[in-house]
């Protein structure tokens, strides 16, 4: 189902923040460092008896595919890829642009309809 709002367009080097004056939700996907460290920390739990190895259907419990970030309302952002379909867990996402963020140093993927480069 395609829905009528226009989503906005952003080029290479522009600069956009929050459009709703919220925090921007924002992702990546994880590194291996961070997955090893999940199963480490997941296997530590099921040790000690605070969580279960697998999930109600049998299956064994993944580590996630992503890291998310919230990035606060005032900060800007610069365009690295004005549109992109974005790696968002087992699927893609759309409507997409890559941004760098100078708060932590990464370069993240966000919804574009959550960003403005109107100030």
């Amino acid at each position: 189902m395609k829905s009528n709002a226009q989503v906005p367009t952003f080029y290479k080097g522009d600069l956009v923040r929050s459009a709703s004056g919220k925090p921007v939700q924002a992702w990546r996907r994880a590194n291996g460092q961070e997955t090893r460290a999940w199963y480490e920390k997941h296997a530590e739990d099921c040790r000690a008896g605070l969580c279960f190895p697998y999930d109600s259907g049998g299956e064994p419990q993944l580590a996630p595919n992503d890291t998310y970030f919230s990035i606060p309302a005032d900060v800007v952002m610069t365009v690295v890829r004005g549109r992109a379909s974005a790696p968002h867990g087992y699927y893609t996402s759309k409507d997409c642009c890559q941004v760098f963020c100078p708060s932590n140093g990464e370069t993240l993927f966000v919804k574009r309809a959550a960003l403005t480069s109107k100030w």
